[in-house]
């Protein structure tokens, strides 16, 4: 755990947050300034830097657990976005989980 970064004190419950989802390496939660009508982050529970800073493992499981809510949800589609370096507001690799938008999107 980092000291100073807000995913771990949330993945170690030191910030209350109500997740979608957690088992033994990662847990699910709902953005709080959200860009679509369903954003989720699903983020690790180890801190990695960011994708660039991890095995293909890490995100074939993240890959797995966003094809679950996208089956669970009954969701028409989906993106998933992350970011590397400084395009990172937070320094603790996390995936967004974007879902009903629609083609006229801004991005």
């Amino acid at each position: 755990m980092k000291e100073d970064c807000i995913f771990c004190k949330i993945v170690n419950k030191k910030i209350p947050v109500d997740f979608e989802y957690e088992d033994d390496d990662f847990v699910v939660f709902k953005d709080i300034n959200p860009s679509a009508p369903i954003h989720f982050l699903i983020v690790p529970k180890k801190h990695i830097k960011d994708i660039s800073d991890t095995d293909g493992l890490t995100w074939e499981k993240a890959r797995q657990i966003a094809i679950s809510f996208y089956k669970k949800m009954g969701l028409d589609g989906f993106r998933l976005a992350t970011n590397i370096g400084n395009a990172a507001l937070v320094k603790h690799m996390h995936i967004h989980f974007l879902a009903g938008i629609t083609k006229e999107r801004k991005v």
